[in-house]
């Protein structure tokens, strides 16, 4: 049997699992990269491997048996940072001590032989708290999310914000100092 070469862009496989990464997709003009994995029998299969991603799927060797889940493996990447919220409490969490909490932090991803076609191309996926992802955002979403985080932030800078420091004068007259706010009154004694 001769060796052949696959193109990659007529497969449909299985989604396969989603992995982290470390790095931004890097500015500038895109580099011709490929990636390629080469089976026992010197099958070989190949595919365009952007500048942005943070791993290389090649392999060689692959045992031809193993080159579907090899196929299903690829998958390209780069995680962003998000940010940190100090002495964020979990709810739910009794007794939990303040911590550190990360937030919109996230990756591009694609996964070029996904059953769904949407992570065929890249995606942003985006982890709001460490238990609520958004998945497989398109360019459009991305843009649709950023000015619903404005808005928020507006509303926080411009609404909440006032509001609390309001809050907290309206609190601080009516206690005082504030050092006996929890304390209980009651009416007729001299405490």
């Amino acid at each position: 049997m001769e060796p052949t070469t696959v193109d990659t862009t007529a497969l449909t496989l299985p989604d396969g699992p989603r992995k982290g990464g470390e790095a931004l997709p890097v500015a500038g003009a895109p580099q011709a990269r490929e990636w390629r994995i080469t089976t026992t029998s010197r099958h070989t299969v190949s595919g365009y491997l952007p500048p942005w991603a943070t791993e290389d799927p090649s392999e060689v060797d692959v045992p031809i048996e193993h080159l579907a889940a090899r196929l299903v493996d690829v998958h390209h990447y780069a995680d962003f940072e998000g940010q940190t919220v100090r002495n964020a409490r979990r709810t739910g969490h009794d007794g939990a001590e303040p911590a550190d909490l990360h937030v919109l932090c996230g990756s591009i991803d694609c996964v070029p032989f996904a059953a769904d076609p949407d992570p065929r191309v890249p995606t942003v996926n985006l982890n709001l708290t460490p238990e609520c992802w958004l998945s497989d955002l398109g360019p459009d979403d991305v843009l649709r999310l950023v000015a619903q985080l404005r808005a928020q932030a507006d509303r926080l800078a411009y609404e909440v914000h006032p509001a609390l420091v309001a809050a907290r004068a309206d609190w601080a007259a009516a206690h005082g100092d504030g050092a006996d706010a929890g304390a209980v009154h009651l009416v007729g004694s001299r405490t």
